[in-house]
Order: C-alpha cells, then structure tokens, then sequence
C-alpha cells in the first residue's frame, strides 16, 4: 500500500520551553487534536518535531509540523493566505502556525555531545519560499537542509530565512529593503559576542545571494561601536555556497519588468571584500521557463518559453580557483537547489565543502577576531619651518570662547568676517 503524500510544513512557535521535549511534543499533539474534526481525527497524522528556538532558546521552543493525509480545515485559511498566521490556545500560552517561515528558523538541533562549530544561514531567491525552494521533488519530499545535514552536519546550527519575496504581492522593497530586513534579523540570532564570534557560512539560492553580497558589503561599511552583529559578519564568515547568483542581472525580460531596481550592481565590492573566503558557486545548465502573470490569479508561474535564467557568465564571480570552486550542475533555474537523496552529485559536492567549511572555520575565524588593527604609523614626516608671514589666530579664538561661554542661558551668534581661507 502507497503511503499518504505528506503535506505541505507548519511552523509553530511560541511555545514554552519549560516541559521536556516530549512533553511538549505531546501537548502540541493533543492541541492539534482538539481542533480537528471527528473525520480528521481518524484519517489525518501529525509528524511533529520540535526544535530550538533561533531568537529565545532559553525560554522558547519551535516545531515544525506536517500532516499525512490532507491538511486539517482549521488550518486551510493558511493555504489559502499563505502569508497569513493562525493562532491556538495552549493552556495559558498563544502557539502560532505559520507556513511563511517569515526569519530564522532552525531545522534541528545540533549534537549536545560536540560544540557548534558554525552557523549556517540558507536564504531562497526571489518568489522563492524559505523551506519549499529546498525541498526535492521525490516521492518522499526530503528537504535537504533539513533532513539531510541533520545527519551528515549535526555539529551545526542550521537556519533558513524567510522573507517576502513573492512577486505577487504589492510591496515596493528594494535590496536595500530586504538587506536592513536581514541584518535586523541577524541581530537578533546573533545577539551575543560568542555567538557573533561563531564561524558562519552562507548558503544562497538565486537572489538570496545578491542580499547576501549586499549585507557583507554593509557590515565593511558599519561602525563596530553602532551595530557590532552587523560589523563581525565579515570577519565570521568562512564561506558561501552559491547557487546561480545573478551577480551580473537575471537574463529575464519578465523579472525586468516588475523590479528592475533590485538588480543593483555592487559585484566590484563583494569580489574585493571575500578574496580570503572560501567560496563554491553552483550554476545552472538547463532552461527554465519564463515567468508569466496569471489573470485569473494574480500570481506568476512558470508557463513561458524556455530560456536561460542565470547563465554562467552571470553565476561565476571568476575568481581565482583556490577561492571560488565552479561547479556546473544538469538542472534548471529553481531545481538547481532541489536534492532528492543524499546520492544526489550536486548535495554530495555541496556536503563535502560544508564539511570541509565546518572543519576549517574555527580556528581561522577565531583568529581573525583575536588579531590587533593598529594604526599605520605615518610612512615619513616632513619637517617645516613657521612662517614669518602667518598672522595668529588666537585672539579671535578666545573671542569665540568667551562668545559662546553663555550657551543655554541666551541665545548668542559670532560672526567671523575676512577672506576665506587665509587662516
């Protein structure tokens, strides 16, 4: 007997850390239970797995949920406005379902026995959607961040992000808009110096990569003083796995014409500053088909001609090869992130550099942080003499004290009047 496809995957949150596990396990289990139907009770199966939490660990847990059988009618509404929330009362708590994964969310939780060795970051490209763009399209729907690294990475922190991207919607966000959305986010995950100390690698699909470029671009950028999460993101990150990266623009006449101002070009400032990273950039083979408006229900979808999405010249940053590993990969433009099995050749070349990532990252990030930036001294002095010629300022500067010694008791004005720039 074929076993009942799996439906599409609920996040919960909200929920208290303060029963084990299992415990809680089983009282998520018999609230679902209490807002299904009688028919849905005897045909639907919950599979439940909690997680921590990425933004309060110490008091909060997640879960992720998925249903055999159908989706559950209380839930439907989420199906029907996937961008929408559905709240449920747990004894004295408020759980909330989602299937936007709008943030971080973690997929499971690393081995208690190893200390984390990196956080990784998984960011969907646009109309992308944070936990379906990584999920193959077998039978069994494995979604390989998730059920995959679990295994062969469980020394890891691994986190997708979910923002929103889809093209269907009315927003006007630009890349400087996702990019402040991410790097706020990241504040939050990353909120502690050890935690902001810990190796990072990225992983990027399609647009997700340009965001990517653009926050390490920010964090050269940003005073360590103001936001140091954002500051030591460049310094913790090892490495990237890139999965056709529009570094050059989509060729795609159809994402021109809805957003052309979210291609911006900053590739210049990105290859400078990851030179010393370790970086494997994924491009595509295959055509996809276009993008085109559906009328009846507003949203886009792949019925188009076929055409190359991202081809390599636009995929390839060309960066010497002991930086940048390229890798082509027999797949279109969205299932060029979409692993099946673990035997898939694109999931074991990208495993093996996480692997290699995960083993290497500690001791050089730990280093970067740990190294001094002293001031250049000057490369020479000139000396000078002073001139005879040069009349003193120093009676309009103390002037100009005793002027303004009355601040906040009235209002004064100075004025200097003379030539300008003579002193």
């Amino acid at each position: 007997m074929a076993s009942q496809r799996k439906s599409h995957v609920f996040r919960v949150t909200g929920l208290s850390r303060e029963l084990p596990d299992g415990e809680l396990k089983t009282a998520l289990q018999e609230a679902l239970n209490d807002n299904l139907t009688d028919d849905e009770r005897s045909h639907l199966k919950a599979e439940i797995t909690i997680v921590p939490s990425c933004y309060v660990s110490d008091t909060e847990r997640a879960a992720l949920v998925q249903f055999r059988g159908g989706v559950p009618q209380f839930l439907y509404e989420l199906r029907v406005d996937p961008l929408g929330d559905w709240q449920v009362e747990v004894g004295d708590n408020d759980i909330n379902f989602d299937c936007h994964f709008f943030g971080f969310t973690q997929l499971y939780a690393p081995d208690d026995n190893e200390r984390v060795a990196a956080d990784i970051i998984a960011i969907a490209g646009l109309d992308g959607h944070a936990y379906g763009s990584w999920q193959g399209r077998g039978n069994l729907g494995r979604m390989w961040l998730r059920d995959f690294l679990s295994k062969d990475l469980p020394q890891c922190r691994t986190m997708i992000y979910g923002y929103n991207s889809k093209l269907s919607s009315h927003g006007v966000d630009t890349i400087l808009d996702y990019g402040r959305e991410l790097m706020e986010e990241i504040k939050k995950v990353r909120n502690t110096k050890e935690l902001q100390q810990r190796p990072l690698i990225f992983i990027a699909h399609s647009f997700g990569g340009i965001i990517v470029a653009h926050c390490l671009v920010r964090a050269i950028q940003t005073m360590e003083e103001d936001h140091p999460a954002i500051t030591s993101l460049h310094r913790a990150t090892y490495g990237m796995i890139l999965f056709a990266i529009p570094h050059k623009g989509l060729v795609m006449d159809d994402i021109q014409q809805i957003k052309s101002d979210l291609l911006i070009h900053q590739l210049a400032d990105f290859k400078n500053l990851i030179r010393d990273r370790k970086v494997v950039s994924f491009y595509e083979t295959e055509q996809t088909r276009q993008l085109v408006l559906d009328s009846e229900s507003g949203r886009w979808k792949r019925t188009g001609d076929f055409m190359a999405t991202v081809g390599a010249d636009s995929a390839l940053l060309q960066l010497p090869d002991h930086v940048e590993d390229k890798v082509p990969l027999h797949a279109d433009h969205s299932m060029v992130v979409k692993f099946k099995t673990r035997n898939a050749a694109g999931y074991r070349t990208a495993v093996d550099k996480l692997r290699q990532f995960s083993k290497d990252a500690l001791s050089v990030v730990a280093a970067r942080f740990t190294q001094t930036r002293p001031k250049p001294p000057p490369c020479s002095t000139m000396p000078f003499k002073k001139d005879p010629m040069f009349v003193g300022r120093e009676a309009v500067i103390s002037a100009i004290q005793e002027g303004h010694k009355a601040i906040g008791q009235r209002h004064e004005r100075v004025a200097l009047v003379g030539l300008a720039g003579v002193g």
